[in-house]
């Protein structure tokens, strides 16, 4: 009559965690999922687009309520019944809204739950190998393993010595780890095991093959280097929404400045004369006693941190005497100059001229055309006339003789862009290539997923081995199992 086969031992009950404990388990698990993270930067992400369709107020206005509520009531206007509930969403000022700033909070927080998981992870994963030389561990029983992630467990019990059974299970493995761990150590048996030594030696321990099978230990270290270059790119977004500053005046015409006292910075619109006939018109800029002349063209320079842009802007006029004579003059302006500029910001736009002296004005109105550069058309009027007494057609540089009642004034009219410029405060540059280098290595590590399959095999009667397997690679786990108990299939006790 033969002896009866032991059952399994059973699986060692841990103590029942705290509500306390379960309750941060559970907080920490959802905090790590990326999911919320994704949530909160395509929010972050759909509101700067937003901030680069919209108006933005203007950096020096911020310490100008006045000022600041007369150009975001303007702008509202300009975007028809848009603007109102853009001004009421604060999206006319992006990086100061306090969503948006809520948004960088999360953002920012989110992102050091994932580096401090993922380091968490990286670390644990490494000191998988130190489970291999527990020798406390009663025979039977599962080496400990604590990782941030869904771990599956099972235990059978398979025909075949224990060193068979190790060996068999490195062969399947071979097919997807990098590196393989395996160790015969001498474990404190199991009351089954005790069972199975007719002369006990070395206190009675038993052997146990242990193997461990790992793949992405690289990658695992690599991957908390992708929130952590995303954690310095959402730390520029901070820089800009905090401490940068931006000063954008309106476009300047040909004589005229822009400074700001914040920024230590200077525009001067400049007409230059390279040849006779010819004019250059250049932006001066002046920071910290530096000075940079910039022709009419799109820009961009850098100094002491500050980046400044410049670019042409809507169309002006320059109307000027020949002779250089003090005869132009705006409506209500008591002194006259040789040379004045008018701006036309939209097509239909219009502007007026006086020349006191010879008792005429002039209105400048600026055509409505699809045409590149723009067309002008100049009245003149006489006295208190209605109606204009000569008309004229500008389209390019030109002289034109005005009627007056003191006789023909050749006046000079020359179209020239009006200068937009900027000037803001910008981080190092190091710092955003810094960032995009942690991301994409960071990104490397999650090319492959790492993984890992540890499995023990120790003796069990009668000329049988319990296997107990331990993975983060469910189909590798499976594929063991299946290998295992095709010949002599046993109950198998999981544990998730």
């Amino acid at each position: 009559m033969s002896a009866a086969i032991p059952s399994l031992p059973p699986v060692a009950k841990s103590r029942p965690p705290r509500p306390t404990s379960r309750w941060f388990e559970s907080l920490w698990l959802a905090l790590s999922d990326p999911r919320p993270l994704v949530v909160v930067a395509a929010l972050l992400l759909t509101l700067l687009v937003v901030s680069s369709f919209v108006p933005q107020l203007p950096g020096q206005l911020r310490g100008e309520p006045l000022a600041a509520d007369r150009w975001l009531t303007s702008a509202a206007e300009n975007l028809g019944g848009a603007g109102a509930l853009l001004r009421g969403a604060g999206l006319f000022d992006v990086m100061h809204n306090l969503a948006f700033r809520l948004l960088l909070w999360a953002g920012s927080f989110l992102l050091l739950v994932q580096i401090a998981h993922a380091m968490l992870f990286a670390v644990q994963f490494r000191r998988l190998s130190t489970a291999l030389d527990k020798t406390e561990i009663s025979g039977g029983d599962p080496l400990p393993v604590t990782l941030p992630l869904a771990v599956q467990r099972w235990r059978v019990a398979v025909d075949g010595i224990p060193v068979t059974v190790a060996a068999r299970s490195e062969a399947l493995v071979r097919t997807w780890a990098t590196r393989l761990e395996r160790r015969t150590l001498r474990v404190p048996p199991s009351p089954p095991q005790v069972e199975l030594q007719t002369a006990p030696t070395d206190g009675g321990a038993i052997l146990e093959e242990r193997l461990l099978a790992t793949r992405g230990l690289t990658g695992a270290a690599l991957q908390p280097l992708l929130p952590t270059g995303m954690l310095l790119a959402l730390a520029l977004v901070w820089w800009y929404s905090v401490a940068a500053h931006q000063f954008i005046p309106a476009a300047l015409l040909p004589g005229e400045h822009a400074s700001d006292a914040a920024l230590g910075i200077a525009f001067e619109y400049a007409l230059v004369y390279p040849a006779p006939g010819m004019i250059g018109p250049v932006i001066k800029v002046n920071k910290d006693g530096q000075q940079q002349m910039l022709p009419m063209a799109p820009a961009q320079l850098r100094i002491d941190g500050v980046t400044i842009s410049v670019q042409p802007g809507a169309p002006a006029m320059l109307v000027q005497t020949l002779d250089a004579a003090p005869l132009l003059a705006q409506p209500g302006q008591a002194n006259t100059a040789a040379t004045l500029a008018v701006g036309f910001p939209n097509p239909g736009s219009e502007q007026a001229l006086v020349m006191p002296l010879a008792g005429i004005g002039m209105r400048i109105i600026r055509q409505d055309t699809a045409a590149t550069d723009a067309v002008f058309v100049v009245e003149i009027f006489q006295g208190d006339g209605e109606e204009p007494v000569q008309r004229l057609t500008i389209d390019g540089s030109q002289v034109e003789r005005i009627l007056t009642p003191v006789g023909d004034i050749p006046l000079g009219f020359v179209p020239v862009p009006m200068f937009q410029v900027q000037a803001y405060t910008t981080p190092p540059v190091w710092w955003l290539l810094l960032a995009l280098l942690l991301a994409v290595a960071g990104a490397l590590g999650f090319r492959r997923q790492p993984a890992f399959l540890l499995a023990q095999a120790g003796p069990w009667p009668v000329n049988r081995s319990v296997v107990i397997v331990q993975t983060s690679h469910r189909t590798a786990g499976d594929e063991v199992q299946r290998e295992l108990t095709v010949k002599a299939p046993s109950s198998v006790e999981r544990d998730g």
